[in-house]
């Protein structure tokens, strides 16, 4: 069995330790950025209900408008003509 030296056993350990920090650091700034991204995916779906909400509130409105369009073009109504006094055969 090969022996290692006080000095590299102290080189690996602080090594280790050091990657063991780069590692946790990494790990943080995963859980920072998954928490970022949770955040934008829960606003976006939010937008998403309130244009899903729109639109369906402009299709109701367009349905609403073509069958009062419809009803109107249905019953043509006749129109009104006033005529002046003279014309409408009443003498006073």
């Amino acid at each position: 069995m090969e022996s290692v030296s006080k000095q590299e056993y102290v080189r690996v350990v602080f090594e280790l330790e050091h990657l063991t920090n780069k590692f946790l650091a990494l790990e943080q700034e995963n859980q920072r950025l998954l928490g970022d991204l949770q955040q934008v995916s829960i606003e976006k779906a939010q937008q998403y209900d309130e244009l899903s909400t729109r639109v369906l509130q402009l299709e109701t409105t367009l349905r609403s408008l073509h069958q009062q369009a419809s009803m109107q073009q249905s019953s043509p109504k006749e129109p009104k003509i006033c005529l002046p006094r003279k014309l409408d055969g009443n003498r006073s």
